[in-house]
């Protein structure tokens, strides 16, 4: 039996469901200016290199460099191709494409906001496929083990195997395109494993059959210990009034604008939340004519398309991630209104619209969970994201459209925030929670934390 013989296998079944749409792009701009991927028969689907591409980045950028000893391992598992070196070696990994029996594809509508100005760009309006949450793909991995990785390695592939699955059993990851926006976010459920050794006869003809009757729901593995270096604020809001992310309709029976939905419920999208928070952001650096503010809002929010002075594209992904929620103890409400001619200050002809905003059902009851984190954090980007979520705390931040008429306006009830602290890796957390003498807090030592981060903000006095 030489090095390459298959000695046997490992595979994990399970249902991966989406709970926020997702964005797998096909290139195609045909019904919209984004496309979902699809099969021959119209049907779309999530073909197994994304989740293979999502998976490794996320194992290489939290445990590779925290075991180098295992390198060869690594390789082994995730496969490696070196040109220069003339070196190759086939990955062990293999992840079928997934497919789904209820997907929905719908077209979500966008629009560019001057940073500005604060209102919608010329011709700014754009619109993309989205796969609706709620639907179930089936989800299968195979891992095969061979006689040098029996030797050597067999171990660290079931706990490689182990490590990649606890993020989407817990929901922590997300996959396809704007996951940094909200999209993609999805949970694996109904995990079973199998595993094959091939010195077995019986382990033989059941895979031969195809027999996945003696199964387990894991590896019973000790994952890789993972560094949270994030900092996250998860914070509850009321609705002082309104607010509505418009959603343009074509039926005739329907309001001009109503608010975006998803899967039948009205959602807070992560695009017009991020948006919000990245413009606020930019004006505080600004403000405090922080050196190099630009680049700093680059390095925290990312670029895409943006051209440089020498022409090329640059491309940076963003380490601020934000959630798409749905909007609760709401209810719409459409109202009639008409276009004011700036330089008359009368109506003009024609000009009548009417949209869907949502009202808040009780005053002061919670209707929005804004959360956002920050990956590999310093202290100035926490710094200064608590004092955005201080501008939406405190009604001074409105998110959303026809903010001219005071929509969008929020009022903070209580929020947790959690980070790791940079000298002694241990986690910490604080609570806030509006009162009438203002904000009380859990922890007062905690408390000088946040009052350091805000203190290193570039130009902060």
């Amino acid at each position: 039996m030489n090095n390459e013989s298959i000695v046997g296998k490992i595979i994990v079944q399970g249902k991966l469901h989406l709970e926020s749409p997702l964005i797998i792009g096909s290139g195609k701009d045909d019904l919209a200016d984004i496309e979902v991927l699809k099969d021959k028969n119209g049907a779309p689907y999530i073909p197994g290199t994304s989740v293979i591409g999502v998976l490794k980045h996320y194992f290489e950028d939290n445990f590779k460099d925290n075991f180098p000893e295992t390198t060869e391992d690594f390789k082994y598992f995730w496969g490696y191709d070196n040109k220069q070196e003339q070196e190759s070696i086939q990955s062990s990994f293999i992840c079928h494409d997934l497919n789904s029996s209820n997907a929905k594809i719908i077209i979500r509508d966008g629009i560019k906001i001057d940073p500005k100005s604060q209102v919608a760009e010329d011709k700014g309006k754009y619109d993309f496929e989205i796969i609706e949450k709620g639907a179930v793909f089936d989800l299968f991995w195979e891992v095969t083990v061979r006689q040098i990785h029996k030797i050597h390695n067999k171990d660290t592939f079931e706990r490689i195997v182990a490590t990649i699955m606890e993020p989407l059993i817990s929901g922590s990851i997300s996959i396809g395109a704007k996951t940094n926006n909200g999209f993609g976010k999805c949970k694996l459920e109904n995990v079973i494993v199998a595993e094959f050794d091939f010195k077995n006869k019986e382990d033989v003809f059941k895979w031969l059959k195809q027999d996945f009757s003696s199964v387990k729901s894991s590896l019973d593995k000790e994952i890789y210990p993972k560094k949270n270096n994030d900092f996250t604020i998860d914070a509850k809001f009321a609705m002082k009034n309104s607010i509505i992310i418009r959603s343009y309709s074509e039926k005739p029976d329907m309001p001009d604008s109503s608010n975006i939905t998803s899967n039948g419920d009205f959602v807070l999208p992560g695009t017009s939340l991020k948006g919000a928070i990245r413009n606020r952001a930019s004006k505080i650096l600004t403000t405090l004519k922080a050196e190099g503010a630009q680049q700093r809002i680059e390095d925290l929010f990312g670029t895409a398309g943006e051209k440089e002075d020498n022409d090329k594209i640059k491309i940076r992904k963003s380490r601020v991630t934000v959630e798409e929620k749905v909007i609760r103890n709401i209810e719409p409400e459409q109202q009639t209104r008409i276009k004011i001619d700036r330089f008359t200050g009368g109506t003009v002809k024609s000009a009548m619209f009417n949209s869907m905003p949502l009202w808040n059902k009780e005053e002061n009851s919670e209707s929005i969970n804004i959360i956002i984190k920050i990956r590999k954090f310093e202290q100035w980007e926490a710094g200064l994201l608590l004092q955005v979520m201080k501008d939406l705390w405190c009604e001074d931040l409105a998110i959303g459209g026809e903010k001219n008429v005071g929509r969008g306006i929020l009022k903070g009830i209580s929020a947790i925030i959690k980070w790791e602290d940079q000298e002694t890796h241990k986690l910490k957390q604080i609570e806030l929670t509006s009162n009438e003498k203002g904000i009380s807090f859990s922890d007062e030592s905690t408390k000088k934390d946040l009052n350091r981060f805000a203190k290193s903000i570039p130009g902060a006095v």
